[in-house]
């Protein structure tokens, strides 16, 4: 690869079981560097060289985004974080110098082979490559890098709301970072985003990818010597897809050990198992829906559950006040009908960069 592309994971708190294959598989992709900013003791993992361990206290990185900020923000829990990642750019600029691109990535993450989706064509001619928080790419630019930090004209909702509460409102991959990265990286370029990935539902334990309309089911997948297979319903005999990665967001999985030390492994709905091939029955039961295993996802997250107007105002006067304001600014925008900076906005929008 030509360009060069640094890739920033924060984190606190206690690593996924399976993170020994998250730097295995970051480490299959020499042309990338990924930056690991975090207080966990790495001392038992074997850490890639393209892999960069920064140590630094949550504190030390509230310091960090202090001086790009006029205002008193809020940041007291490190998912909070994933609402500061459209800043990055800023917060991490000491460490990005000399990198073409910047991206921010998520550590419940399988990779696969990057440089055969991130290309040199798509650098050159894209200043934002995906929009979503576990993978999104930005030219390491000055003005790329502000991009956030500005107020749209006919929106009532800017990072000040988002940054004054303690509450997850989503910019880093809703319709107002879009529109933002629009108005205001001049010299960016056009913006980029095809469903190179395997986002799968968290709600299913079957791998059922949130991509288009949530009807590509995959059965499993392979991790082999850096590339990603997605196999077919038709079992070891059908067309296997290529992935950029799968993002295994809130699935709970089992980890054998010693599995990061082999050249092949597969990964099913909610383990890591060595490589084999796998028969038809594994395949029926992997595609088989759960509705027990649904149910309590629902339950857990509150997703998809019907709050009563008692729930909603016991939930709603138990929040912050800067929440407040944004879910009020919110719902002044639906019946005055003003623009509300939401991802639920995008349904129905289908940008001219979507291939």
């Amino acid at each position: 690869m030509r360009h060069t592309a640094a890739l920033i994971l924060p984190y606190y708190g206690t690593l996924p079981n399976y993170f020994p294959l998250w730097l295995k598989s970051a480490g299959a992709n020499p042309d990338f560097t990924f930056m690991l900013f975090t207080d966990c003791d790495m001392s038992g993992y074997n850490v890639p060289e393209n892999v960069k361990v920064i140590h630094l206290t949550f504190e030390g990185l509230k310091k960090l985004i202090a001086p790009h900020l006029d205002f008193p923000f809020v940041l007291e829990t490190p998912y909070k974080l994933c609402d500061y990642k459209p800043m990055y750019g800023l917060i991490f600029r000491d460490w990005l110098e000399g990198y073409d691109f910047w991206g921010h990535v998520d550590p419940d993450i399988v990779w696969g082979d990057l440089g055969r989706f991130i290309t040199d064509d798509l650098m050159d001619n894209y200043g934002r490559l995906y929009r979503r928080g576990h993978l999104t790419l930005y030219r390491n630019t000055p003005d790329v890098n502000g991009f956030a930090l500005h107020g749209l004209p006919g929106w009532n909702i800017s990072y000040r709301d988002v940054y004054r509460t303690g509450k997850y409102a989503g910019l880093d991959e809703n319709v107002l970072a879009e529109r933002l990265f629009s108005r205001f990286a001049y010299g960016g370029g056009g913006q980029y985003y095809v469903a190179d990935c395997a986002d799968v539902w968290p709600t299913y334990l079957q791998f059922r990818c949130l991509s288009n309309d949530g009807s590509d089911t995959i059965p499993a997948l392979r991790w082999k010597r850096g590339n990603l297979y997605g196999l077919s319903l038709n079992g070891e005999s059908g067309h296997d897809k290529e992935y950029l990665y799968v993002h295994l967001q809130k699935r709970a999985m089992t980890f054998p050990p010693g599995l990061e030390k082999e050249d092949s492994f597969m990964i099913n709905p909610n383990e890591f198992v060595r490589d084999h091939e796998l028969t038809q029955e594994e395949i029926t039961s992997f595609i088989t829906p759960n509705p027990e295993y649904e149910r309590a996802m629902r339950v857990k997250y509150s997703w998809g559950i019907r709050k009563t107007p008692l729930q909603w105002l016991r939930s709603f006067f138990a929040s912050d006040f800067a929440y407040k304001r944004l879910r009020l600014k919110g719902l002044m925008n639906k019946i005055f009908g003003r623009k509300l900076a939401s991802m639920w906005e995008e349904k129905g929008v289908r940008p001219t960069y979507l291939a």
